[in-house]
Order: structure tokens, then sequence, then C-alpha cells
């Protein structure tokens, strides 16, 4: 092994860009056209209130073959994929109970029944980008600054977390959403799920 692995500056020059900060990050989203309308909570103060999120992992499924007292794997089709956002929640509970509406729009709590306006495929399907940003623009106003953005597509919620209640604290309530979808892809960056042919 070369010695100058161990050396401090050849390290720091290999982040070419100080690396990236986990918490220079926006997300957008995009309501289903089934229920919502133009500025619904999720899509006007959901970037805002989005704490935390996460790009998506990949994942392809594997078939074992045995042969001869040996086992190999063979790729099979991508499995599907979750992503869970935390949101900050404020005193009306607008943004957890537009989500809440999303789902029961997908089955109702007391009914067991889907609206009608929810049940074409994608009448109840929405979309979430997410946007890495750099230190050189972290409010994200450049068009051209972006370091990674992944667009989700197809998504919605499948499960919104308990918020808990305590006396002993006074942090600000935080809730979590888990999203089902259907793909992602990049839309800006270098690394990512870009069609090559």
């Amino acid at each position: 092994m070369s010695k100058d692995r161990f050396e401090l500056s050849t390290f720091m020059g290999k982040l070419e860009n100080g690396g990236a900060l986990a918490s220079l990050f926006s997300v957008k989203f995009t309501s289903p056209s089934g229920y919502a309308t133009t500025g619904t909570p999720l899509a006007s103060v959901g970037p805002y209130r989005c704490k935390t999120a996460s790009f998506p992992s990949s994942t392809i499924a594997t078939t074992e073959v045995a042969y001869m007292g040996r086992t190999i794997t063979i790729p099979g089709n991508r499995e599907a994929q979750q992503i869970t956002t935390e949101f900050y929640n404020d005193e009306d509970h607008s943004l957890r109970g537009d989500i809440l509406k999303w789902m029961d729009h997908i089955n109702g709590h007391a009914t067991n029944k889907r609206k009608k306006d929810s049940l074409a495929f994608g009448s109840y399907r929405g979309q979430m980008t997410i946007t890495q940003h750099g230190k050189d623009d972290p409010a994200g106003t450049s068009t051209t600054v972006k370091k990674n953005e992944v667009t989700i597509y197809s998504c919605w919620p499948s499960e919104v977390a308990e918020i808990s209640l305590d006396w002993e604290t006074n942090e600000i309530q935080t809730f979590e959403v888990t999203w089902e979808f259907s793909h992602w892809a990049q839309t800006a960056g270098k690394v990512g799920a870009v069609e090559t042919d």
C-alpha cells in the first residue's frame, strides 16, 4: 500500500468539493389529481417541513441455481422499494391531514372502499423530487448548480406513523411517512438510473 494513502492532504484532495452535506436538500411533492387541488398542504408546505428524506436504494433480486454442489446467482427483476420521509407537524395538523386524506381516498377507514375519483391507476399516485444542493447554492435557487436530483414516480403513502405526546418534552412534533413507488430516475447529476440504450 502506498504511504501517501496515510497523508491527510491526499485524503482531502480526493474530496474535491469538500464532501456532500446531508443537510443541503429539498423535496418537491406533487399530489395526485384524484383529490388534490392547487395549494394543498403537501404541495405548498411539504417542502419546508420535510425534515428527512433519502435517495432511494437500487436492488435487483437474485435467483439461485444449483449445479453440482455449487450455487450461482442469476439476476432477476428489480425489487419494489420504499422511501421514508419525516415531517415537522404544526398545530393545525394540516400537512398530516392532507396525507391522511390521500390515504382515505385509496381506502376509507370506515367504508373500506376506494373513492370514485381514485379508482384509476394514476389518480391516486403522485410524484416526489429529491434534490441535493451544493454549498455554493444551499437554497437551491440555481438551475445549474444542482449536484444530484432523483425523481420518484407513481408514489403513494402506505403508512403515516404515530405522533408521540409527552408531558416531559418541548420538542416540535414530527411524523414519518412511508411511500411506495413504481420507479425512480436520475434527473440531474452523474450517477443513478440513467437509460443507456
